[in-house]
């Protein structure tokens, strides 16, 4: 049997000087459909948006009794993930198991939301930060022309399934319904920080003279 678990991320009302936020969770329920699942969310809009600052809302994709380690002792926590933006309106679909039985391909191109010196948000580690998108999820197109380049297929899996931005404080590789576009207007300030960092990093690897 399919499970659904609804979670709302919000933020804090304190913006952080690198333009970052704090971010909270909530477990809003457990559902068998995605449609439950999705009519419940937009009832907790509709009810507490003047209370909360939602971020975004994400729906897991479970089974009942199913182990949560795979035959290679990896934790699988889910099968499935969406989310979607703070008015309840679908962001990302990501089909991909963290148990590999549904591995990563490749996204569909017109999927792929963001662009590359986009401005977005990536929230993990209990924060929402801004960043700069430096590179895109790999695409289906690109897995198959790979795959016939080297006749055989690849070992790919829902963490692939990531884009690389830059932040203030480094680069990172948030999954795709990690990363959503930016609201509001960036600073100056925190643009600089985050270029800057960008050119320290890239500086590293740079052929030493």
């Amino acid at each position: 049997m399919q499970l659904f678990e609804l979670r709302s991320v919000s933020r804090s009302g304190n913006k952080h000087a690198d333009g970052s936020y704090d971010a909270f969770e909530r477990e809003l329920g457990i559902f068998d459909s995605v449609e439950k699942a999705e009519t419940f969310m937009k009832r907790i809009i509709d009810r507490e948006k003047r209370f909360y600052a939602f971020h975004c809302f994400i729906i897991f994709e479970k089974t009942l009794n199913r182990g949560l380690t795979g035959d290679s002792g990896a934790v699988c926590e889910f099968e499935s993930v969406r989310s979607y933006f703070p008015d309840g309106a679908l962001y990302c679909d990501s089909p991909y198991d963290d148990a590999g039985e549904k591995p990563f391909r490749g996204r569909p191109a017109e999927t792929v939301p963001l662009k590359i010196g986009d401005a977005a948000w990536c929230w993990e580690y209990g924060r929402i930060v801004p960043c700069l998108v430096a590179g895109l999820p790999l695409t289906d197109v690109w897995y198959r022309e790979r795959i016939r380049e080297l006749g055989h297929e690849m070992g790919l899996d829902w963490s692939d399934d990531s884009y690389v931005v830059f932040t203030a404080g480094g680069h990172e590789h948030p999954e795709c319904w990690r990363c959503m576009p930016y609201y509001g207007k960036i600073s100056g300030r925190t643009l600089q920080r985050i270029r800057a960092c960008r050119f320290r990093e890239e500086a590293d690897f740079r052929p030493k003279a």
